[in-house]
């Protein structure tokens, strides 16, 4: 029973209808082999035969006139021996011989296929009379006429009748009929129970909160741009700083007007909002794919919007440092699930860690991500060449290339980003690269702290 309760349970949110029926019947099948066997157990009822005559006088009968008598055979006589061999009888003897002479009164226990009229079925006496006395219930010289009687060898027997002074309950003992009752009551326990549990569990899955992202972690800042997607704000964010306790967004143009929780600051330039005041389970899935970690500022983690660069985005100054920095931010927005649509190349050697993500396509030439060069700027911005694109150049380029790309970049509606390891001239941002594992941004107004710890580019990306 507990193994069919662990089984419902373990089963699917919304078990159908028919496993609880499945269940039931199962108990009731379990309850009625345990009533049946404990009846028996108590009151143990078989077919017996008491020789007839006066109890205590040595009958005609010999053991094959008996089973000729009750069995319809002779030859079976060694059948009744067995079951009755060394029995104790009424008046205390016992058969032991087959030869021994049989007195009236005693009780035989018959197999199945007995075909007397004068079979009692029940337990057979055993105790020994009174003198002068019939063993109680017993007419020896006539049949009992009112059992019904096996009229084959293998028929089933009669249910056993009820003792004198028994009350029978709907045909049936009061023993029977209390297992009977606590079987149904199991069974009504379970197809009620079992779905009020199981009711439980859902209401408990539905309503579990989603787990709270971890103070200062990107899924702090990726749950804070959700809510305001699905607020239907205009935010236009190039930065962003996570704090153990408080999102700071940069916005650029400026909006004095922020919806709750947010607050705005420095004319709307800049909007804070406490962690905890963030809705847990936003329904918007929108979020800024083009985001890249690239330090602390006081502690707070430092997370740029590369797609709001109006042109390239250059990483200047120490060039391995500089691949490192670029590997990083590739790792980083490859990985995360808002950059699923974003198509990403390498125009040169791909940058660490090694080896690239499989989703980046390596290639040397810088025609394969450039659309025709007769279809020129305002093309490129009918067709959205570049829109969902990060493009990463490591290789040097020629000067109206890198032109072209900063144009490509400025017109994709911060839905693309370039990112070129080196300086370029017409680059929009620069971000310096140092060998200690400095990096400078304070093109957008954010001084990171120094050095940069050069676990910190990594590490908190997948955070």
């Amino acid at each position: 029973m507990r193994r069919l309760l662990r089984a419902a349970l373990r089963r699917s949110p919304r078990p159908a209808r028919g496993g609880l029926l499945a269940i039931a019947a199962a108990l009731v099948l379990l309850a009625l082999p345990l009533a049946a066997g404990t009846a028996s157990a108590v009151e143990p009822a078989v077919p017996y035969w008491v020789v007839p005559g006066q109890p205590g006088t040595e009958s005609d009968l010999t053991l094959p006139g008996v089973a000729d008598r009750v069995l319809g055979d002779s030859r079976r006589w060694p059948e009744l021996f067995e079951l009755n061999k060394g029995r104790t009888q009424p008046d205390g003897l016992a058969l032991t011989e087959p030869s021994q002479s049989i007195r009236a009164g005693w009780v035989f226990v018959l197999p199945k296929g007995a075909t007397s009229g004068e079979i009692r079925i029940g337990t057979p006496p055993t105790a020994a009379p009174p003198d002068g006395q019939q063993p109680a219930g017993q007419q020896p010289d006539a049949p009992v006429a009112d059992r019904p009687q096996p009229t084959a060898p293998g028929a089933a027997q009669p249910a056993p009748p009820a003792e004198e002074g028994e009350t029978l309950i709907l045909g049936m003992r009061p023993v029977t009929v209390v297992l009977l009752g606590v079987g149904a009551l199991v069974v009504l326990a379970v197809v009620v129970l079992v779905p009020i549990l199981l009711g439980r569990r859902r209401a408990t899955e539905v309503t579990q909160p989603t787990p709270t992202p971890a103070p200062g972690s990107r899924a702090v800042l990726d749950r804070a741009l959700r809510q305001l997607a699905a607020a239907g704000s205009q935010a236009q964010v190039y930065a962003a700083l996570i704090g153990p306790d408080r999102v700071s967004l940069r916005l650029a143009p400026a909006l004095p007007e922020a919806p709750s929780p947010w607050q705005a600051r420095q004319q709307g330039a800049i909007w804070e909002a406490p962690s905890w005041q963030l809705d847990q389970n936003p329904d918007d899935t929108t979020e800024l794919p083009l985001l890249a970690t690239v330090g602390t500022v006081g502690g707070e983690l430092a997370v740029v919007n590369l797609g709001r660069a109006p042109g390239i985005v250059a990483l200047t100054g120490d060039r391995e440092a500089g691949m490192r920095i670029a590997g990083a931010f590739l790792d980083e927005i490859s990985r995360h699930p808002a950059a699923a649509s974003v198509a990403m190349n390498v125009v040169g050697p791909p940058p660490p860690p090694w080896p690239v993500p499989d989703r980046v396509r390596v290639t040397l030439d810088l025609q394969a991500v450039l659309p025709p060069s007769d279809d020129g700027v305002d093309g490129v911005q009918q067709t959205g060449v570049l829109r969902d694109h990060l493009v990463v150049v490591t290789a040097p380029i020629p000067p109206a290339e890198l032109e072209r790309l900063g144009a490509l970049a400025a017109v994709s509606g911060s839905t693309a980003a370039v990112l070129v390891v080196g300086d370029a001239p017409n680059a929009a941002w620069r971000f310096e690269a140092g060998s200690d594992g400095s990096l400078d941004v304070g093109v957008l107004g954010l001084q990171l702290d120094r050095p940069t710890p050069r676990g910190r580019l990594v590490p908190g990306l997948r955070g």
